[in-house]
């Protein structure tokens, strides 16, 4: 088998290593480097990263492009995934633009597949002229119009955009000004067999929390963001009714959205954001529910976490497609989910969860309800979910996919 280069950084220089890599899928070898400059640490983020071990766990020899500092980076390193920094972080940076094509070719690099959206234009310009490596891109959240003719002249570049929604694929071509045949449906995969209740760590948590074993623990991990409708949640614990208030407990996992450019020193997230979670932290206090709601913030254990849950309620107002509420469903937990853009995909009403008005904390409640006054529904809706996932989220098809949409040759489909 021959050689295969990779590289790491060192110090402002490109180390290039060799590397033999076993092939599995039947696929030749390739190498692939990815973007995801990103500061932040949330679905996207995670998802890219997981990506990148997943596709290096298939045979694939895996480089990627970070910023030196973030979360990401620190992913990255205790993977052991080979990573690297550009000169300059703006989205138009001649040096970095020049270290990119030299980067590329140096290290056979196949295809670059972007992540973050930002990321698109030092790939986009570093791959102009170069029609032997394919340039793909990932859209995670909902998008605004890019169709001016800037965009237009960097997605001309673009082989191949990849979406989890196809809601999004019918708006995309109009949106980002992108022919159909460039727009590809690639689903979230996750290795579902990691996907189990652990019992011991339902008992550690909801014992942190002086939570019974027989008390009914609903929860949401998200961003405390005035999009996610956190509040919505809060607010819904109210409308329950005293008989339900005293079997139920609220859990919100996560923190305020992170700046993008914090500068050391400087508050890590965005003021609006933290005002947010002061108007949430002043709600619960003001009611006297500080040992019915509880604000843990951000938390790496998400099996952990979901494992303590009883139901999962995903209450924001424009989500794209959630990966957390995939992973709620994954751990067999109903959903109870604000019914608007993505989210109407992924739950159906009344079979693996339930809908409820966006921004509608009593009817939040209402459908609550319906779960608290009945395990059987609860069971049935948390079994569906889990049968959703399976259909539809298995990470060994996702690579597959991928790696196919990797290796096509001009006028080729998947």
């Amino acid at each position: 088998m021959p050689p295969v280069l990779f590289f790491s950084w060192f110090g402002g220089g490109c180390d290039l290593r060799v590397a033999h890599r076993s092939v599995r899928l039947g696929l030749s070898i390739m190498t692939v480097l990815h973007f995801c400059t990103s500061d932040s640490w949330g679905g996207l983020e995670v998802y890219a990263c997981t990506l990148m071990d997943e596709l290096r766990t298939a045979g694939l020899t895996v480089g990627a492009v970070c910023k030196p500092g973030s979360k990401v980076e620190a992913y990255l390193k205790a993977h052991n995934i080979q990573r690297t920094y550009l000169p300059a972080y703006s989205s138009v940076s001649l040096r970095s633009i020049r270290f990119l094509r030299s980067l590329i070719r140096q290290n056979g690099v196949d295809a670059v597949h972007v992540h973050f959206h930002r990321d698109i234009w030092p790939a986009s310009f570093a791959l102009r002229g170069d029609g032997h490596r394919k340039l793909f891109v990932s859209v995670y959240m909902g998008i605004s119009g890019k169709n001016d003719i800037w965009h237009r002249y960097i997605h001309a570049r673009v082989d191949g955009f990849f979406t989890s929604s196809k809601l999004l694929n019918d708006r995309f071509p109009r949106l980002y000004g992108v022919p159909k045949d460039k727009i590809h449906f690639l689903p979230y995969g996750r290795r579902l067999g990691q996907y189990a209740v652990c019992e011991e760590k339902r008992r550690t948590i909801r014992s942190s929390l002086a939570i019974g074993p027989d008390e009914i623990l609903v929860g949401t991990m998200v961003r405390i963001d005035p999009g996610k409708g956190v509040m919505d949640f809060a607010e819904s614990f109210l409308y329950l009714g005293t008989e339900l208030q005293q079997k139920v407990r609220y859990l919100i996992v996560g923190e305020p959205t992170r700046k993008g450019n914090a500068k050391p020193g400087e508050p890590l997230f965005e003021p609006h954001c933290e005002e947010y979670l002061r108007r949430l932290q002043t709600y619960v206090a003001e009611h006297g529910l500080e040992k019915k709601i509880y604000l843990v913030g951000f938390q790496d254990d998400v099996i952990g976490y979901l494992s303590a849950m009883d139901i999962f309620v995903f209450p924001s107002r424009d989500e794209l497609y959630s990966l957390v509420m995939l992973d709620a469903m994954a751990m067999s937990l109903p959903i109870v989910a604000a019914g608007a853009s993505g989210n109407l995909e992924q739950v159906e009403d009344g079979v693996n969860g339930f809908l409820y008005n966006v921004a509608d904390s009593k009817h939040l409640a209402a459908r609550l309800s319906i779960y608290m006054r009945d395990s059987d529904i609860r069971l049935s809706h948390g079994a569906a979910a889990r049968k959703y996932a399976e259909e539809h989220h298995d990470m060994k098809n996702t690579i597959a996919r991928l790696t196919k949409y990797y290796q096509l040759r001009e006028g080729e489909t998947c």
